[in-house]
Formats: C-alpha cells, structure tokens, sequence
C-alpha cells in the first residue's frame, strides 16, 4: 500500500511536469517556427525542430464516417460495418490491485 501510495504521488508530479513541459516546447517551438530556425545549439547538445507525419486513430467515429463514403453515402451499410467490427474485437482480462481511499464526508465542502 505504500508503495502504491508513493507511485500515485510520484505519477501526480510526473503529470504536471509534462504539462510544464509542454507548455515549454510549445513556446519555443513558436519562436523556432515564427524565426525560421531548425536547430539551437544548448550546453547539453541541441535543440531540433523535427516533423512528423502521424496517422489518424482509428475510432467508431473516423471509421463510420469513412465507410459511408466508402459506400456512397448508404449510412446503414457503414453502421452496420463499424458495430460488426466492434462486435468482433478481442477482449483481454487483466488483473490488478488498487487501493482505494475513501473520502471522508465534508472534506471538499
């Protein structure tokens, strides 16, 4: 239990310094883009603004959309693909323990 006490902590900072991080690259990515620079040059190596192409996730929502298109427009088809693809996904049972805290009533009020 404390452990998962000290994970649960450890997590709460590890968030907010993505956050922070994020907002970091974010502003400094703005002034590379905005001035035209690939590279700046640190004391610990350099920074690169790098590209990359991602591809789409692909959700219920991207997939029905796609599939009446895909059908020309006959939406019950694409419906009837995604439910069909949703129906037939594999499943997996994990098994995990946690500890739960209850709170105690009037703490938030």
């Amino acid at each position: 239990m404390a452990i998962q006490e000290e994970i649960t902590t450890l997590n709460n900072e590890l968030k907010q310094r993505k956050t922070q991080s994020k907002v970091l690259k974010d502003i400094i990515l703005r002034i590379m883009e905005s001035n035209n620079v690939a590279k700046i040059n640190v004391s610990k190596g350099a920074v690169i603004h790098k590209t990359r192409e991602v591809t789409e996730k692909l959700s219920n929502t991207f997939m029905l959309k796609h599939f009446k298109e895909f059908f020309n427009g006959d939406e019950e088809r694409a419906l009837a693909l995604v439910n069909y693809l949703d129906d037939n996904r594999n499943s997996i049972t994990k098994h995990d323990l946690k500890l739960h805290i209850p709170r105690m009533s009037g703490a938030d009020d």
